[in-house]
């Protein structure tokens, strides 16, 4: 996707993993969801996680139709209220 994302993959010891520009933009629309929708900022690099973990091992395909699966229960799961449940 761009230089500072290979270095961190890299760093990360990801192998050959590689961030598509067509999953940067399905995970960052997750992240926004989640954060608006629920009322909490902190919901969205959360989401992204879970939505990660749902997606490991998975083939391309099969990893776009999870995030944005992922985006839909995000908008569609409310706001969080009071309780942030972080604790």
């Amino acid at each position: 996707m761009n230089a500072w994302f290979d270095r961190y993959l890299k760093a990360l010891g990801a192998g050959d993993a590689v961030l598509r520009p067509e999953e940067a933009k399905l995970v960052l629309e997750l992240a926004g969801e989640a954060a608006h929708t629920s009322g909490a900022r902190q919901y969205a690099p959360l989401a992204a996680y879970l939505a990660g973990r749902a997606a490991a091992g998975m083939a391309r395909e099969g990893r776009l139709k999870v995030l944005e699966s992922a985006r839909q229960a995000a908008a569609s799961a409310g706001s969080a209220g009071d309780d942030l449940g972080l604790d």
